[in-house]
């Protein structure tokens, strides 16, 4: 599996136990497998990676090219409650558009174009991406991907609801669009609210949900006590024994912010080559 360029979520709860690479051992709640989850598509945007997160271009390119076990993308509202993906909160900052994404409409948004540097704007033609479009695109495959979804539980209209009634739509659209494309296990909801986690849990409680923090301790209680999936958590910011702690509790993790090839390998819980997955 080539990781060069992407920006890697590793589904893990891992710990490794080797003293040479041939003879790795891969000790975690996943019989033994990590899967390689592409950022957004392959990655953040920079100098190394021109084409927008989130976009089509990027995410074909990641399970068509580096053949990820699937991508994460980010998910947000629109104004008629369509969902789309788009992770920032204003499209000024990565788009020829402005304000919020729940203050258009899908339709408005069609129209709106990639534009954060000028290769972008001269030699692509990315637009936002519809979540009923990504589907669509994932389920004809073969094999098909896992689809990672980030919340971004925030970006509402809070004149006209409140964090519940948003939450209760938002949770039913997306519930509604994986199940039309029967897409409900090959997909992981992740947030950092609970709160919106035990509505898709009410909504159907089979969902893989995880919920993301960077203390271990207190979210593998979390995770156990509401019978989530597993937990997401920042890669520089936990160690094995926060790890090893989550699988005590028998919740798996999933580490994001793994940039590259250099970064999977200088990883503190291991200390091999390269990664077998």
């Amino acid at each position: 599996m080539n990781f060069k360029l992407i920006t890697l979520l590793l589904l893990l709860s891992f710990s490794f136990s080797c003293n040479k690479e041939e003879n790795l051992v891969i000790n975690n709640l996943n019989n033994g497998v990590i899967f390689g989850i592409g950022h957004g598509g392959i990655g953040l945007q920079s100098i190394y990676n021109q084409l927008p997160e989130n976009s089509m271009a990027s995410i074909k390119k990641a399970i068509e090219v580096y053949n990820t076990d699937g991508v994460e993308v980010d998910v947000q509202m629109t104004k008629d409650y369509k969902l789309v993906l788009y992770h920032d909160n204003k499209l000024e900052t990565s788009t020829n558009g402005y304000g919020f994404i729940y203050e258009h409409n899908l339709t408005e948004l069609s129209d709106i174009k990639f534009d954060k540097d000028v290769y972008v704007n001269v030699f692509l033609n990315e637009k936002i991406l519809s979540f009923s479009t990504l589907l669509a695109y994932l389920s004809n495959r073969k094999y098909p991907p896992q689809l990672h979804l980030d919340l971004r539980q925030w970006l509402y209209d809070k004149s006209i609801h409140t964090s519940n009634e948003f939450f209760f739509i938002y949770a039913t659209e997306i519930v509604n669009l994986i199940y039309r494309y029967n897409y409900q296990q090959h997909t992981f909801i992740n947030s950092s609210d609970l709160d919106l986690l035990k509505i898709f849990k009410g909504l159907d409680a089979s969902l893989n949900l995880t919920i993301e923090s960077n203390d271990i301790y207190y979210a593998s209680d979390l995770a156990k006590e509401n019978n989530l999936y597993g937990i997401v958590a920042n890669d520089k910011l936990i160690t094995k024994s926060d790890i090893d702690y989550a699988h005590s509790k028998n919740v798996k993790v999933m580490l994001f912010n793994m940039r590259s090839q250099f970064s999977i390998n200088s990883h503190p819980l291991k200390s091999i080559q390269h990664i077998v997955c």
